[in-house]
């Protein structure tokens, strides 16, 4: 039997490129609008003129890009701030959702040890500012901890940490 070849071995790469190229298509860029989870009805937000995003005041709504399967689709994007549950986004939303609801769950945010500051001997605190459901606190030897309990998912502290350490992840994950 010969050896592989650099052809096959292309080929091969070039396969498990696309097949994972396929399935970030497919996966959401983000997590519903608050009270808008598990309710989304895809065909009637993609036909939709989108609200939600101009009603959105942190403006952490986006639609997802028209070469994604759910494009169209709102998502929350946490890159630059976090949601506050105002209910803007179910006022302005055809659909017919009901923001008094209790505050939903989004997802959990988790912490990656190794990268946080708190944990490797820098005094910080960035994210734990910015959590106002008592969801981040500092052990004895000023380490970040995490109260999954506490924690909605709201994404405020995502994007004030310095070094990227905190990750959101729907629920279910």
């Amino acid at each position: 039997m010969s050896p592989p070849t650099d052809d096959i071995n292309l080929s091969r790469r070039a396969f498990m490129r696309g097949a994972s190229l396929s399935r970030a298509r497919q996966a959401s860029l983000g997590p519903a609008p608050p009270w808008h989870q598990g309710k989304l009805e895809i065909d009637r937000c993609q036909h939709c003129d989108a609200p939600c995003v101009s009603a959105c005041e942190q403006s952490i709504i986006k639609r997802h890009p028209d070469s994604h399967l759910l494009a169209g689709v709102p998502y929350l994007s946490f890159e630059e701030r976090g949601c506050t549950f105002c209910g803007e986004c179910v006022t302005a939303c055809p659909m017919a959702l009901d923001a008094k609801q209790a505050e939903p769950k989004l997802g959990l945010v988790k912490l990656e040890i190794a990268t946080c500051l708190a944990w490797n001997g820098v005094f910080c605190i960035s994210c734990r500012s910015h959590c106002d459901y008592a969801a981040i606190s500092l052990d004895v030897r000023m380490r970040v901890q995490l109260n999954e309990d506490a924690c909605n998912g709201c994404g405020r502290c995502l994007a004030v940490c310095p070094n990227q350490s905190l990750h959101f992840h729907p629920k279910g994950d």
